[in-house]
């Protein structure tokens, strides 16, 4: 835990650049992901197996509701809903 100010100041510069790193990696990521999913698209595949890989390209589905219309049409939701709290930090 940091005691000092000085101790403050290099652990956000740590955090900083790690952060940097992880958005950097996470691009790369994504990319390879669409190398990928390309590979798969253009073969017609769904699943392909190598010497120490398995992939499997399956279609989701994600559902949400809208609350603002819902509420509209309905009137107040605030006795359907959990409300939860956390702590979220922030730097720049």
């Amino acid at each position: 835990m940091c005691r000092t100010m000085n101790e403050l100041e290099k652990v956000v510069a740590d955090y900083r650049s790690m952060k940097a790193m992880k958005e950097q990696i996470d691009a790369e990521v994504k990319s390879l992901e669409y190398e990928i999913i390309g590979y798969m698209d253009a073969n017609e595949k769904l699943t392909e197996t190598g010497n120490d890989f398995t992939i499997k390209l399956s279609t989701c589905e994600r559902r949400t509701v809208d609350t603002k219309r819902l509420e509209a049409d309905l009137g107040s939701l605030a006795e359907y809903q959990r409300i939860s709290q956390y702590r979220r930090l922030y730097v720049k």
